[in-house]
């Protein structure tokens, strides 16, 4: 969004506040002489003052090379007609007026109605001060309302912008200047569009007061807004509707958006969106910041992380939400590295999960989950310390857990066949998890059927286990090496036998569906403590 860095450079041509300096000027050089306050117009040349009622009534003709002074200003023109019955002025041909060194102003024609107090340049209408020049058609100012405009169209040129629109007005009692209809503001790195856009020359604060955009004229940066206002002099914005900030990869989207060139910093309150369009993924929340230096955003409050897929989406709640560019790979620009912060929860249809903290690589789309994670695929369960995910097309996804691993594998209502280990690494098929490598202190117990029926148990532990699963269930077991246990016959069971150290299952806190992902509600508490357990489960906890 290197946009941004030079937006406060677009309004460096709006203290348009000379347009009514020169205009005053000529107007108090060619008023005529107040009755009660004689007033002094010193003529330098006319090559002929004539007045001849035949060609033009009540009205003193300077002709040829006219040149007068007032206070300093200083007009030129080939023609003035000065009516001494009302308090008009006119003059014609190259009119030029010059305040001090550097203040010039263009036209065909001038008129000047004192009766009305209105001024009025017509033709090749130029305004130039210094850097600045303005060119239009009509310029206009009334006295009235001391507001000066023109309606045909105009053209403001300064060292580094162009600004054109149909409309242009200045306030002078309001230090308010306004361009409205197809105003375009062309600087070197960047295109403003707007409908209307304000400006206050005292304080500096420009107004967007409607559909505005401004892109890089690179193209991968564009900032849109409907309202809100940008502060010239302290380089700051706030923007109220409609409002976002885009680059080729990213779009910043809020009901408010503030924005900081200093710190880089942009933030936004209320139906905060940040969306990546490489990688389809969004974030939501009510509160956003982002860095256009670092390319690092954070979004809280209600955060929610959202990546589209083909056939499904994940959704992801956790307190904070974090994004920042992966620098692992220099080569690939457009990889990020997403982190969410405490009470994570998310869902897809195949695949849940919650923990305190969590990391997501794009790149090789690998998620580590930290502090008491917990993850559930189809009827599986799995807890570690730390687990780390890796989903991969074509499958394998991988699994890994680390430290106090373990897998809970239903197998009914209230039979539960299990595997833990120091580290256990899962593979995934389909969704479904196929494979099931455990290394260190390997134990694990399950169910023997027979004929549908089941026979027992098996309780056993080696250094190294390999499990096989069809549908979820263990269709085939290797230990290395031999393994030490015992075989216990269903009827023989007791409540310490049927869960290794560490079983705790908690389909209870499972995320039911992406609007399940909040903190779970008091009501579902209640309806979860309500609920009487299965006698076989009750004995367990005995």
């Amino acid at each position: 969004m290197n946009n941004k860095n030079n937006i406060t450079e677009k309004f460096t041509f709006l203290p348009l506040i000379f347009l009514v300096a020169i205009v005053s000027v000529f107007i108090q050089a060619v008023q005529p002489q107040d009755k009660k306050k004689k007033q002094r117009i010193d003529i330098d040349n006319a090559d002929l003052i004539v007045h001849d009622e035949k060609i033009i009534a009540n009205a003193d003709r300077w002709l040829g090379n006219v040149r007068f002074r007032r206070d300093g200003a200083l007009m030129f023109c080939d023609s003035a007609y000065q009516y001494t019955d009302s308090k008009k002025f006119d003059t014609f041909g190259n009119v030029h007026i010059i305040q001090g060194d550097t203040l010039h102003l263009y036209g065909d024609k001038m008129f000047y109605d004192g009766d009305i107090k209105l001024a009025r340049f017509v033709n090749n209408v130029k305004l130039v001060d210094k850097s600045i020049t303005l060119t239009t058609e009509a310029l206009e100012f009334d006295l009235n309302t001391n507001i000066g405009y023109y309606n045909n169209g105009g053209k403001i040129i300064d060292t580094a912008n162009v600004l054109t629109s149909k409309i242009g007005r200045y306030y002078s009692d309001d230090n308010m200047l306004f361009f409205k209809d197809s105003v375009v503001v062309t600087n070197k790195d960047f295109v403003l569009r707007a409908d209307t856009l304000k400006y206050n020359s005292k304080t500096e604060r420009a107004f967007i007061v409607g559909p505005t955009t401004i892109t890089g004229t690179n193209k991968d940066g564009v900032l849109y807004s409907e309202n809100g206002w940008y502060d010239t002099k302290k380089n700051v914005a706030e923007l109220y509707k409609a409002s976002k900030i885009t680059n080729k990869s990213q779009v910043l989207e809020a009901d408010t958006l503030f924005y900081d060139r200093a710190s880089g910093n942009g933030r936004g309150k209320h139906r905060v969106t940040l969306s990546d369009t490489t990688n389809k993924v969004a974030i939501k929340g009510k509160i956003g910041v982002y860095n256009e230096n670092t390319k690092i955003a954070f979004v809280t409050d209600s955060a929610m992380f959202i990546q589209y897929g083909k056939k499904d989406t994940m959704y992801m709640h956790a307190d904070t939400l974090q994004t920042k560019p992966d620098l692992s790979d220099s080569t690939r620009k457009d990889d990020k590295y997403f982190m969410a912060y405490r009470k994570v929860r998310f869902h897809k249809p195949d695949l849940q999960g919650q923990c305190d903290s969590l990391g997501y690589r794009m790149k090789d789309s690998t998620m580590m989950m930290f502090y008491d994670p917990t993850l559930w695929s189809e009827r599986n369960q799995m807890t570690a310390e730390k687990i780390q995910y890796t989903a991969k097309n074509p499958d394998p996804g991988i699994a890994r857990l680390e430290n106090s691993a373990f897998i809970v594998m239903v197998e009914d209502s209230v039979k539960f066949n299990q595997v833990s280990g120091k580290i256990i690494i899962g593979q995934i098929f389909d969704n479904k998890l196929r494979i099931a490598d455990v290394n260190g202190n390997a134990q694990t117990l399950y169910y023997l059927k027979d004929k549908n029926r089941y026979s027992g148990m098996n309780r056993l532990i080696s250094s190294k286990i390999r499990l096989h699963l069809t549908d979820n269930k263990i269709d085939s077991i290797r230990f290395y090496p031999k393994p030490e246990g015992k075989t216990i016959p269903i009827k023989e069971l007791k409540a310490e036998d049927i869960q290794l150290d560490g079983f705790r299952w908690r389909e209870s806190e499972r995320p039911l569906n992406q609007f399940d992902l909040y903190p779970l509600d008091e009501k579902r508490k209640k309806s979860a403590g309500s609920k009487k357990k299965p006698a076989s489960i009750n004995k367990m906890e005995l």
